[in-house]
Order: structure tokens, then sequence, then C-alpha cells
């Protein structure tokens, strides 16, 4: 642990001196973390490659910067290894980029115990957090770095651990971050997080940012079973720190104890046992976490184990007479249910007040399992028993998100005490668990087509088609993950505007729906999903609504319906933020902030780029440059004249979570399999074959019975040879016992003298 500690001490030694120079009096120099943009244009002060020896890229750049004046950021690029501090702008557009991570130079009044940080705050563009708790505080007309400075600020015994600066929209683009030491905004401060609260952490267009306080975390300093996910075979892409030769045990403390940022998670790579010791390895601790990014930040390596750090469950179980009952007390309001997967409509329970009960019979159709097991006690042999379920923890009453969970829960028949759980796993990772029971749908290789998307039109001609595409992920895999974010665009090339409403989502059956959009294509508040913004990229007008992936608890496939209806050149601007509206959505959840009384349609024209000529084109937004190529679901387009008001009905299916679970064991010890492919053994997995344990056992007797029946058979032949040997043997003699005399009936022609007839007679 020796260069860790190190590390700190030089990166503590660089920081004081340089912050004396920089800034002010009572303010020092720390970083903004931005995650996956850069600047679109930059002027270079300096760039470093990554050699393989340093312990960490990100910390060597921001040392490095922090020794130069003239260096105002950093751009650490995790995938090609390098690094380069940029000058410094008032004002910057930036570009998205998920491979890299934007350091910005400031000058802060930082708490004491916090000095040793190498960045401060962490920055995320294009989400909020929806939190209805009371401790809020909004500070109106506002820089950004007012609203930094005002997140290290008190509220009472409340210290603030997040906030989100908004600025106007018809102040900024909505598929690109602009930033400005002079833009006003509001600031809201908030005493959650997007850990504390991950399922208020929403979908949000890029004029509202992000802002977390790295100086303090919710982890408990007694860190126990439940507050680790375990990722096997699998770690993430971007690495802040490594640290060779290490135990588990060793990494996982480091990790607990890191004091230059907020360790989200490690990543222990197993090298075998050394002399004289346990098993040691590679230990590489993270800073980011999947609640943002969803899985594309995960990648697949041997010997691996990816060890997600997450806030424990309060629940507790006990076993009463006949029923076992489930007590779960959430953190926050709680307005989803808790059942077991597969029978949710007998064996589950809603919130009453701020508890969750769940009452499952013993005996009975709620899955309830029994394990029994033998000890030696003081007092002899004891017979233990175990009952034990799996319950499911869903936030949103209809429909499942990246927050829930799988639980398993158990207690002893015999014992009255309340036990705590200490197990969970997360549903994203077990995407495609199927219950025991009888499915409700059909599988057919047809529906499960990644790409599967329709398109229903009426009495229109315009070509008019529907897609979905990954907001972040630039890969062109077919299957998404739950909470990935993916925006839904509508598009046609004419020149009438549409206006999309009434969306409904259901599963593939038709058995579960939740309406997404109502009649004027506001949101309803009962799923996160925002309305339509229209923006135009060529002739083509786009319509385009950013989401979390989701799905309903019966179906991998979700199904979307919309209706579009062609307006007479321009469509009326729509208001969704009447006191219906407004209500509706503080009482479900809503996806942006409003700070005026009539928020018009947003409608944004793509910027002209002049050519040699004068000859101006029309530039793409930054997130549709490898559109293509993250399409996930499309849908096609049909003909006919469009009229006046002319209505046309569209549907798409989107494929989420896929992979089923081949076993309850698997999701019983948290085993989160990877769908990824594996580095640099691509060509390997095409002929890997996975076998469920009771089909190898099964083979193996198999192959032992037909070799049983091979050698009876064979002794059977052999002693059959034999009776035939000893039977031809005792011919042999016979035959030469009796050489010269006559063994058998013999045939002779016998000739009278006085007749000239031959008679033949037998003796």
């Amino acid at each position: 642990m020796k260069p860790y500690g190190v590390v700190i001490v030089l990166s503590s030694l660089i920081f004081f001196k340089s912050s004396k120079a920089q800034c002010g009096v009572g303010r020092s120099v720390t970083y903004v973390r931005w995650s996956g943009v850069a600047p679109e244009t930059a002027k270079p002060v300096f760039v470093y490659s990554a050699s393989g020896e340093e312990q960490s890229l990100a910390g060597a750049c921001l040392a490095r910067c922090r020794e130069l004046e003239e260096c105002a950021a950093v751009v650490v690029a995790y995938g090609r290894g390098n690094c380069q501090g940029i000058a410094d702008h008032t004002s910057a557009k930036l570009k998205v980029d998920n491979d890299v991570a934007f350091f910005k130079k400031v000058c802060l009044t930082l708490p004491d115990e916090c000095s040793t940080r190498w960045w401060m705050l962490e920055n995320t563009p294009g989400y909020h957090l929806h939190s209805e708790v009371s401790h809020l505080k909004v500070i109106l007309n506002t820089t950004i770095y007012e609203c930094y400075d005002a997140v290290f600020t008190y509220n009472g015994d409340k210290k603030f651990k997040s906030a989100q600066w908004v600025v106007p929209q018809s102040e900024f683009d909505p598929d690109v971050i602009y930033t400005s030491d002079s833009l006003v905004g509001n600031c809201i401060l908030n005493a959650e997080n997007r850990f504390t609260e991950p399922e208020s952490y929403r979908v949000s267009n890029y004029y509202t940012v992000y802002i977390e306080n790295q100086c303090r975390h919710d982890y408990p300093q007694k860190i126990e079973r439940c507050s680790y996910e375990e990722y096997y075979n699998q770690t993430l892409r971007h690495v802040e720190f490594t640290m060779k030769n290490y135990t588990r045990d060793e990494c996982k403390l480091s990790c607990e104890q890191s004091q230059l940022f907020i360790c989200r998670g490690f990543t222990w790579i197993s090298r075998g046992k050394v002399n004289g010791g346990g098993e040691r390895g590679l230990c590489d601790l993270h800073s980011e976490d999947l609640i943002t990014t969803g899985s594309w930040l995960l990648r697949r390596i041997s010997f691996a184990t990816y060890y997600r750090r997450v806030v424990c469950l309060n629940i507790s179980v006990e076993c009463e007479s006949t029923h076992m009952v489930v007590t779960y007390r959430p953190h926050g309001v709680f307005r989803g249910r808790l059942y077991v997967p597969g029978r949710g409509e007998k064996c589950s329970a809603r919130a009453v007040g701020h508890t969750v009960r769940l009452n499952l019979p013993m005996q009975g159709d709620c899955d309830v399992n029994f394990a029994y097991g033998i000890s030696n006690g003081p007092n002899g042999i004891i017979n233990r028993t175990m009952a034990y379920v799996i319950v499911m923890i869903q936030n949103n009453p209809i429909i499942q998100t990246a927050g829930d969970r799988w639980v398993r829960v158990g207690c002893s028949p015999d014992s009255k005490k309340v036990k705590q759980v200490g197990t969970t796993v997360s549903v994203r990772e077990l995407g495609g668990y199927r219950s025991p029971v009888t499915p409700t749908e059909p599988e057919s290789p047809a529906h499960l087509t990644p790409a599967a998307a329709s398109a229903i039109y009426g009495g229109s001609s315009t070509p008019v088609s529907m897609y979905v595409v990954r907001a972040l992920d630039e890969t062109g895999a077919g299957a998404v993950s739950l909470g990935e974010p993916l925006e839904l665009r509508i598009e046609t090339t004419d020149n009438l505007e549409i206006k999309p409403y009434h969306l409904v989502a259901s599963s593939r059956l038709g058995d579960s729906s939740v309406l997404l959009l109502d009649s004027r294509g506001c949101p309803t508040g009962q799923v996160d999903f925002p309305a339509f913004s229209r923006s135009w990229v060529g002739d083509i007008q786009r319509l385009s609504a950013r989401f979390k992936a989701f799905r309903f608890p019966t179906s991998h496939i979700v199904k979307f319906a919309i209706m579009v209806r062609f307006c007479d050149h321009k469509c009326p601007e729509v208001k969704c933020n009447s006191d219906k509206q407004s209500r509706n959505i503080r009482q479900t959840n809503d996806t942006l902030y409003q700070w005026g009384d009539e928020v018009p349609a947003e409608v944004q024209p793509e910027e002209l780029e002049g050519g040699e000529n004068g000859a101006g084109t029309r530039r793409a937004p930054a997130g549709t440059r490898s559109a293509p190529a993250r399409v996930v679901a499309r849908g096609a387009a049909a003909g006919c004249a469009p009229s006046g008001g002319d209505s046309l009905a569209m549907t798409l299916e989107l494929l989420v979570d896929s992979k089923d679970i081949l076993s309850a064991d698997t999701l019983v010890r948290a085993d989160h399999r990877a769908t990824l492919p594996e580095d640099g053994r691509l060509s390997d997995d095409g002929a890997m074959v996975c076998v469920h344990e009771l089909l190898l056992v099964t083979l193996a007797l198999a192959w032992l019975a037909v070799q049983i029946i091979l050698l009876l058979g064979c002794c059977v032949l052999v002693k059959r040879y034999r009776n035939l040997a000893e039977t031809n043997m005792q011919k042999d003699y016979q035959s030469f016992d009796n050489v010269g005399f006559e063994t058998g009936s013999t045939t002779r022609r016998v000739h009278w003298p006085d007749q000239h007839i031959d008679i033949l007679h037998t003796t």
C-alpha cells in the first residue's frame, strides 16, 4: 500500500503549492469533472501519453496541469491512453464523447477534510434529480460558478449533496452543450444525490446540468455484503487508479479508504497465488458508475471481477407460524410494489406509509422454497430448516427500470427473530430472468429480431419513419439493457409540421400498458418520458425524445404505439404545464424543470456552415453523427397523399434485455453474466458451448451405461466363443481316435454275379 500513500502525499503537495499561486485568499485550485463531453476546439498546452508505469493517467495529467498557470482544463481519453491540457476559454462548445472526461480548473472555497480530492464536483449534462424531499433550495439568476460555491454551503444540519443548474430553453441547444462564465440560470440545491435516490435521477435535455458534490459519500463506514454487487469476468472501461500485486481484500480496502476521489467500485484481476502468500492480482479503482452510462461501460475480461458499491437496502424478514413476512423500509418516497417474480398478481404488496409489508404463505403458490441441514451442536445433532424466496423491489408500479432489484430473503421457521437481508441483485444485469411458471407469451425467432419494428400508416403518402437510437453507445448491438439512455425519433421529409400525441407503451401481448404522452403530446408523468423536441437536419424534420430503457415484468418486448398528426404548415404551440399537469408531475415522475408559466414547444434549426462557394449546408447535431451505428429499432415509411389534419398510427417494437438466465441458482449467486464479447477472444467464443450441470451429469451417466453394456456384450461373446472352440476341439479329437473305422452311415454298392442288377444297400 506504500505507492498509494506516496501518490496521495505528492498530489497534496502539488495541490497546495499551485493553489496559493493561482487563486485568491481563501480559495484553492480544484477541478470540475464533466463526464462524456469534450471541447470541439481547443488550444493544447501539453500532450501526455501513458507509458504503462504510472498508476493513474488522470492523476498524472491533473498534476501536470496544476503546475502550469496557462493550463485551464484537461481532456483525458481513457481508450486511447492519453490526455492533453488546453488553454483558457471563457465560453466553449462541448461535444459528446463517451470515451473522454473533461476536467475544468476552477477556484473554490474547499472544506478542510476534502483538500486532497482530485476533483470536487462532477457535472453530467442532460440529467437532473427529481427529488421529492423538502430539503431543497433554489437560487435564481446565478452563474454556474456561483452554483458551485453554493453546493458547499450548509442548510441547517443538512449538507447539500448535489445540485442542478438550469438555463432557459430558448438560450440552449438541445443537442450541444455550451459552457460560459457569464451565462445565467437557476441553481437547485438538493440534500440527496443519484446514489441515495437512483430512481429520482432522470433524463433531461442539455439545458440542465446535474452537479454532484464529490467531497463526501454516502457509503457506510462498515461495509457489509449488501454494499457490493459482483460482476464476474467483467470490468469498467474507465480506470482511475491501478495497483499491482494486491489481494482482493487489500483492493477493497483501498477503494473504501480512497482520498483522491470517491471510489464507486473496484476490479480485481487474479494473477494466481504467490509463494508464501495468498492469491494476488491487479487492482483497478473506478470513479464512475453504471447509473448514468448503463451497461455499455462494461467490458468482458477473463479472471476479473468488478465490485460495484451500492447503498444497502433496509429489508428484514421473519417467519411466523404459516407465513414469511418481508418488510421493506425505503429511504424516500416509494410508489412501487414488492412481489415474487412470476406471481405478481397473488404475491405482491404496495407501500402503506413508509413501509412495504409482504406476507407470503409457507405452503402455497408463492414459490417459497425450503433448505435442510444437519449440524453438530453442544446438545447433539441439530436439524435446521431454512425457508427462502426471491422477491422483486419494483420502484414503478407498472414497469421495470434499472433501479429495481431482485432480493433473496430467507428465515428459519423455528426461529422468531427478525433477520436482516444481505444479498441484493441488480435487475439491470439479470435482465432476462424467467420465472419457472408457464410463460405468458410465446417466443418465436421472428419476435426476437433485435431490430424488429413496424409502422402502420393511414391516409398519408409522405415518408415517415420512427426509430430508436442509443444516446451514448456507438455499437450496433440490437438488444439494450435496462436504464440505458435511448432516443426515440420520428422523421419526415414533408414541409408540413407533424405533431406526435397519444404515445402508449405496452407489452407484446398487450396485457400491460402505460400512457406516456396524452392527446396534447404532453407527458403524463406515469413514466420518465419527456415531450418531443423538434429540429431540422437538412430537409428532414425530426422529432426526438430521450428516455431510459424500461420493460414490463412479463415481456422482453416493449411496443410503442403513437399517433402522428399533419398540421397545416405549422403546429400550434402546446403548453404542458397546466395546473393539473404540474400536480400530476409532482405526484409521479417529472422529466424536465420548467420555470415560466408557459413554455412553448422547442424548435431548433441547425446551424449553417459555409462552403468555399458561399453555399451553406446544414450541420447535424453532435449526437446524430453516428446514428446509423446506434439504431436499435427502426420503422419504415409508406405512401398516400396527406390532407390537412390527417393522422396516422405508428408502432415500434423494442427488445430490452433478451438474454435469459438458465437457472435459479445463477440468480441466487448474483452472477452478473456478461453479454459482451471478451477482449481478444472473439474467435474462440464462437466455438464455446454452455452446458447445464444436470445435462452434463445425464450425459456422464449415459456414457457410463453404454460402457457397461459394451462390457457385458463382450463378456457374452467371449463365453460363446469359448464354448464353440471346445465343441470343435472335441470333434477333432474324436476324428483322430477313429481313424480306419467306420464311424457313421456308409453307402456300399453290391453286384450279384447271376443278375445284372445293382442293389444299393445302406447300413
